[in-house]
Formats: C-alpha cells, structure tokens, sequence
C-alpha cells in the first residue's frame, strides 16, 4: 500500500522487491542515495557549486533547472498556481498550499514553548526568536540588532534620513509607517468638519 507522486520512484520501489534494482549510487560528498542517475548528476552540482544556469535578467545563477525556472517567474509573473476557493494565483504550489490554510484555519506549526500556532514555518521561526532572543539582523551602523528584516529596514531609514511614508492628508513624511499611521489618524481629526 505505499503510493508515489513520480513513477520512476514507484518503478524503482518495485525493482527493490522484484530484484531487478537497474541504478542506485550514493553522493561520494555527503551520502544521499540516488536511484536514478539524473538525480544523482544534479545533486552533485551544488557539491560542485557549478551555477550552470545564469538569469538574464538580473544575477542570479542556479545549478538546477527546477530551480532556475522557479525564479524566471518572478521576471515573467508567471502565477500558474489558482486557488480554487478565491482564485488568486501562485507562482509555487507551495505557496498555493500555503495560502489555502487562510481558508480552511490550519495552523500546523506549533511554537514548541508557549503553544502558539502558525499556518507557516517561516511564522512559525520568526515567532520563535521571541522566546530565545536571537536577533540575526544587525545594523552595520550602530550595532543595534532586529529579530526580522524589515525591522532592520525600517531602522536604516533613520541614519539615512529617508522617509518613505507620507500622510495623506498634509504630505507630512516619516521613516516608520507606524508612525505615519498614527498621526494620520491625529490628522483626519483635526481635519474633520467636527473637530472646528
């Protein structure tokens, strides 16, 4: 009763009880068994960090075509992947997969100190950093560290001066949206023909 997604791996399961085993070689870098030979060749390239497959739009190289043409649709917007619930598209089946458990509540990801569930490993690790401390993201700066990227981000604004975030009411500009937000909402006030 074992099912297969591929049939060379179905094929190859049954050579094993029929004694008709045609291919199998391990990885001589790292061991992993390959049962077929195409596999096996691939493998070996991120072994040998031969990047064969160049993107000619910006430069990303890849060693495995399945990978390389992953990315090309960032480039293309190739999103062949639709929700049957929604209709909104994915350029991955993972990230269609993903997605779905928006609609059915599966949290599958459990943080394993206080419990709390993520539809999302990546949610899931982020999350995690909270109980541990790490904080990965340090600013060349000033040293000050941030548990997500985008905090990091948002932090570079200061010693830049950039401030990306305008209101849309006065065009006051701020570094963080955060901030941004919160004197929208003071300026909608203020604006408003109940506040003369």
């Amino acid at each position: 009763g074992k099912l297969f997604s591929q049939l060379r791996n179905y094929k190859y399961h049954r050579s094993i009880h029929e004694g008709t085993k045609e291919f199998s070689a391990r990885c001589p870098e790292c061991g992993k068994i390959f049962n077929d030979k195409g596999y096996l060749s691939s493998h070996l390239k991120i072994h040998r960090d031969r990047k064969e497959y160049a993107c000619p739009n910006c430069p990303k190289r890849f060693n495995q075509r399945v990978a390389y043409n992953m990315h090309m649709r960032i480039h293309t917007g190739l999103k062949p992947h639709e929700c049957p619930t929604c209709g909104k598209s994915f350029s991955r089946k993972m990230l269609l997969k993903q997605h779905q458990r928006v609609h059915t509540g599966e949290r599958p990801y459990s943080c394993p100190e206080c419990g709390k569930s993520f539809a999302d490993r990546s949610n899931m690790s982020l999350h995690t950093r909270l109980h541990s401390g790490v904080k990965p993201y340090e600013c060349n700066l000033c040293s000050k560290s941030f548990t997500k990227k985008h905090h990091l981000k948002t932090h570079m604004n200061f010693h830049t001066g950039l401030k990306p975030y305008s209101c849309e009411k006065c065009g006051l500009s701020f570094s963080q949206s955060s901030n941004m937000r919160t004197h929208f909402k003071k300026c909608i006030l203020k604006t408003s023909p109940q506040a003369s």
